[in-house]
């Protein structure tokens, strides 16, 4: 059985990289349109998504679905990393 650990440790860390990134986006986006815009969305946001009622069977399946595409993503990299280094 091959050593498995290195691929999987080099997926993990581009999916921290590209979250890295994608969080810097973010900020930088934030810090360049300014406090009321940033408030203004995260009110909208609230309204969207908070304010209303929502089951807890529909929040278990909805993040059970995140996950299995998270570890999809992550296990489809390992999978692509460790045939390069084979």
């Amino acid at each position: 059985m091959k050593n498995k650990l290195a691929p999987e440790l080099i997926s993990a860390a581009m999916i921290g990289v590209g979250f890295g990134l994608i969080g810097n986006h973010v900020h930088e986006k934030w810090h360049r349109l300014g406090r009321e815009a940033f408030l203004a969305r995260e009110s909208q946001y609230f309204e969207k998504l908070y304010a209303a009622q929502v089951s807890l069977l529909h929040e278990i399946l909805i993040w059970t679905l995140a996950v299995l595409v998270a570890y999809a993503v992550f296990k489809g990299l390992a999978v692509l990393i460790a045939k390069v280094f084979e």
